[in-house]
């Protein structure tokens, strides 16, 4: 029965250490209008919503316009100083937080204050983090594990190359567990004849 234990939480040790690395970066919404507004963004697997009352709670400036902090791309602007934005998966299930882009939102260079809830289920902490007042991008890291969900409010600003990466076991992990498993039969039926 110890054999089993141990076999069983290696297993699940093994499940959850590896995972899939993704950047949402926004590049399929790019356009040429001078901005579009969206309620939410459902991109690999995501949601991004944003609570203010208005439908136009999210935006991307056009790829060319003078606004947008990834030139020729898109970054997301959130439209309502003081509002929540939040990113979880479609799902509800855990993912890893690693960074994520931030300018303001005419991209001008101006400071801002955002702070940032990262929820695990059971309790939340928070990060504050602040502009560099420079025009463009700038990568804040958290490398935060095991979360449920990732919100942030503060002043109006631009966010884009959100890096977060989802548990998924590998080919290997399977065929360590098929090996230990098909052990602990073999075992089994020596110990029972």
């Amino acid at each position: 029965m110890l054999h089993t234990k141990l076999l069983f939480s290696s297993a699940i040790f093994a499940l959850s250490t590896f995972a899939n690395a993704t950047v949402i970066d926004f590049n399929h919404l790019a356009h040429n209008d001078t901005f579009q507004t969206f309620n939410s963004i459902k991109t690999n697997g995501f949601v991004i919503k944003n609570d203010s009352q208005g439908s136009d709670r999210l935006g991307i400036w056009g790829k060319n316009d003078e606004f947008q902090a990834d030139k020729g791309h898109a970054a997301v602007f959130v439209n309502y100083s003081g509002s929540k934005t939040s990113l979880e998966q479609a799902n509800k299930s855990f993912f890893n937080f690693k960074s994520i882009d931030i300018g303001d939102v005419f991209n001008q260079g101006d400071s801002a204050s955002i702070q940032f809830s990262f929820f695990n289920g059971q309790s939340t902490s928070f990060e504050t983090v602040i502009l560099d007042r420079l025009k463009g991008l700038q990568t804040f890291v958290f490398n935060k594990n095991n979360i449920t969900k990732v919100s942030w409010v503060g002043s109006n600003s631009q966010f884009d190359n959100i890096n977060i990466s989802t548990p998924v076991p590998e080919p290997e992990t399977y065929a360590l567990i098929g090996l230990g498993l098909t052990g602990l039969w073999i075992a089994r039926r020596r110990k029972q004849s």
